[in-house]
């Protein structure tokens, strides 16, 4: 059997109103219950409550509708039909679980955490599930989804792998792979951003999650033979979703996504003439995002790089002299999560003058 989805599974299905009317309404309270002195002979003022109701329309409408050649309903073999039912309900989670983590990352707050390494992801969590904590969301009702990538950093982390073997079987048959500073943690396929950023994790309170679901066609084979005057021998797998997903507050849900190197930046000396001398500085060198230390590299064998090294966050020459000219050279920045990017540049050495 294929991986099961269970982000959606977790959000709330707490609204009012009936979905087949086209929207539903939420109550969205955005403060608590403010709690004043008494005075026994005056009493105490009224203040108007904060809870109000979101409208959430029901805007997702999914469809199958896929030919069965050769076969009659009656008549598809009991293994094509189970093949056919087991790859709809698949693609359908998949549709489920993909817009539920659409929501969530695009109404969500930001990590400022640094990307994820084996020496930090653990703290990184903990530090957001802490942040999240104090904002007022219950850690008994708040989840951590964690990409596959990540599970392979923390499993490298002493604390969590010798704890992972101790969630029980009732919390596995959920999906719970394990828990952080008290909070479930699942297992699933993230994805990336709309800007292509890989998404390490995302923590959620689920009071703020809502999942609603209008109606919906389980897929069952239909014949299209009966009555028709172009289908012979033919059935279709047919169903449709009717469903809306909704983040409440984005303060309750903390996206972190992998930042990266967004740029290195080389900028070269502009006074350079005549013969240059060995360990002769030509450029210095510096990156945008990344995560930890940045490492500055020369990939040999591109451009000219072969007449050039690295010295700390600096480009110099070497082995030997380097005279007048144009030198074209690639550097390669990669940071301590493993995140690379590279950037051209152009060094001209001037003739000395007489």
């Amino acid at each position: 059997m294929r991986p099961y989805f269970k982000i959606r599974n977790t959000f709330s299905r707490d609204y009012e109103g009936n979905p087949t009317a086209g929207a539903v309404k939420v109550p969205v309270r955005n403060m608590d219950v403010n709690v004043r002195d008494y005075d026994v002979k005056n009493g105490i003022s009224l203040e108007q409550s904060a809870t109000n109701y979101l409208n959430i329309p029901i805007n997702n409408n999914k469809g199958i509708n896929e030919l069965i050649d050769g076969y009659e309903a009656a008549s598809v073999p009991d293994n094509l039909m189970a093949q056919r039912l087991e790859s709809a309900a698949y693609s359908t989670a998949k549709v489920f679980e993909e817009d539920a983590i659409k929501v969530l990352v695009n109404n969500s707050t930001v990590s400022t955490q640094a990307d994820g390494t084996t020496d930090n992801i653990y703290s990184n969590i903990v530090k957001d599930i802490a942040i999240l904590a104090k904002r007022g969301v219950d850690k008994n009702r708040m989840y951590v989804a964690i990409s596959f990538e990540t599970e392979t950093l923390l499993l490298q982390d002493k604390v969590y792998a010798n704890t992972a073997s101790q969630i029980g079987a009732e919390l596995a048959r959920n999906g719970i792979v394990n828990k952080i500073n008290g909070v479930n943690i699942i297992t699933q396929d993230l994805g990336e951003t709309e800007s292509g950023q890989a998404i390490e994790y995302i923590v959620y309170g689920i009071d703020w999650t809502q999942a609603i679901d209008e109606w919906m066609i389980n897929p069952t084979v239909v014949d299209l033979t009966s009555g028709s005057d172009k289908f012979i021998g033919a059935s279709a797998l047919k169903g449709r979703m009717v469903y809306a997903d909704a983040v409440t507050d984005k303060n309750a849900v903390i996206v972190k996504s992998k930042v990266g190197i967004s740029a290195v930046n080389i900028t070269p000396v502009d006074t350079l003439s005549g013969t240059l001398a060995d360990a002769t500085k030509v450029a210095d060198l510096d990156s945008v995002g990344g995560s930890g230390t940045v490492t500055y590299s020369l990939p040999t064998g591109v451009a000219d790089n072969d007449k050039f090294e690295i010295s700390t966050n600096t480009v110099v020459t070497k082995d030997g002299t380097t005279g007048a000219g144009t030198y074209t050279i690639v550097v390669k920045g990669t940071d301590t999560a493993s995140n690379e990017a590279s950037a051209t540049a152009v060094i001209e050495v001037a003739e000395a003058s007489e």
